[in-house]
């Protein structure tokens, strides 16, 4: 038996995988790359044998697969025409600079193209098994499905202002629903990429993000993800930058005030594995933004279960189980767990397919991959 490892070769996410395989005295896994399946030059069945495990990493984080998901979904995203594209010749035109959010929507019909090929693929392989699904993937890449889940799980989650098409719609549906502070995220984003946390009270406005907008000389607006957070506090400039952002499909929640601990504010992201909430890690951060590549600091959620006492803090990690539940044939999920001021409440705010890039976080003393891979073969007593 070997496992089998759907990547980007060099990434992180690889690394840490053989790294943990080698712990286990398991031999290196088998990379199929992304950029190889998406041109043709790979078939998972070369590489599969009956009994092997195949395991689905993140495509991120790789120029050459962006630019391959973009092409894969160019036609998909045409055919919709309700959100920003480009055809073939287009993209071929494109000198990307790095951190431009670049055509989300149509990265996400790139994607969902290349999870169709893998299901395809996975179909003609020998029996083995999978520690993730790719109809599961597409769904928690996709804010308003992964969200209708879980609320139809009766999950507690933050309530949706939908999916506007202009600043206008968001503002109407902010005074419609007596809703002055809201979260506006891309609807296929990660890592905070594209993410607002807009404010409306006694006529001012504020919006804080990691957004830079960049107008070129035709008007356009070109949007770019940094590490810096900003505010916005110009309704014009703000209206300017929710209309761009909604040109890539947009997904608005309501912002719900967050805990706070050592001059804080922070949330939790929770890796379920196999059913239950195993590694935690607390985010903390002095803006809205608590995602740790923006170099906010890990807290200690040992102290945050302390606080809230055992009662609360089981009710919490059983949301994380009933909202990694809502993709059951993903082996491991990872959650974005919002405690509220009070210690009690709490709220899921995201799901994400790839959320177990927690190095250095252990649980029962095993890393995320090592627990990941011992649920996988039943070893978890290892």
């Amino acid at each position: 038996m070997k496992v089998v490892v759907v990547g980007n070769p060099g990434s992180r996410r690889v690394e840490l995988l053989q790294a943990a395989l080698a712990g286990l005295g398991m031999p290196p896994a088998a990379l199929v790359s992304y950029a190889d399946l998406l041109q043709g030059r790979a078939e998972l069945a070369q590489h599969m044998c009956a009994g092997d495990l195949l395991r689905i990493e993140s495509p991120g984080k790789d120029d050459e697969v962006e630019r391959l998901l973009l092409a894969a979904g160019a036609r998909a995203a045409a055919e919709e025409g309700a959100f920003a594209h480009m055809d073939a010749r287009q993209l071929a035109a494109l000198a990307h600079e790095k951190g431009e959010i670049l055509l989300p929507r149509q990265w996400y019909h790139g994607l969902l193209a290349a999870l169709a090929l893998l299901k395809r693929q996975i179909a003609a392989c020998p029996p083995h098994r999978a520690m993730a699904d790719p109809d599961d993937i597409a769904a928690m890449f996709d804010k308003p499905e992964s969200h209708r889940r879980m609320l139809a799980a009766q999950v507690a989650v933050p309530r949706t202002l939908g999916t506007p098409r202009c600043y206008d719609e968001l503002s109407e549906a902010m005074a419609r629903e007596r809703c002055p502070r809201v979260f506006v995220k891309l609807a296929h984003g990660s890592s905070a990429s594209g993410v607002v946390a807009y404010q409306v009270g006694g006529g001012q406005h504020m919006a804080t993000t990691t957004v830079e907008m960049q107008r070129g000389g035709d008007g356009a607006i070109r949007l770019f993800n940094s590490r810096r957070i900003r505010s916005y506090r110009d309704q014009r400039e703000i209206a300017a930058l929710i209309d761009a952002l909604c040109r890539h499909r947009a997904h608005v929640e309501q912002w719900l005030p967050k805990a706070g601990m050592a001059g804080m504010a922070f949330d939790m992201r929770v890796l379920v594995v196999a059913g239950q909430a195993r590694h935690t890690v607390a985010r903390m951060s002095r803006s809205p933004m608590t995602n740790l590549h923006l170099l906010n600091s890990r807290g200690d959620a040992g102290a945050v279960a302390e606080r809230m006492g055992g009662a609360a803090w089981a009710a919490a990690m059983a949301a994380c189980q009933r909202a990694a539940a809502c993709f059951p044939r993903s082996l491991h999920a990872g959650v974005d767990l919002l405690i509220a001021p009070d210690f009690r409440r709490h709220a899921v705010l995201e799901i994400n397919a790839f959320g177990d890039l927690l190095p250095g976080i252990t649980h029962q003393g095993h890393d995320t991959y090592t627990a990941e891979l011992l649920a996988a073969l039943g070893e978890e007593s290892r």
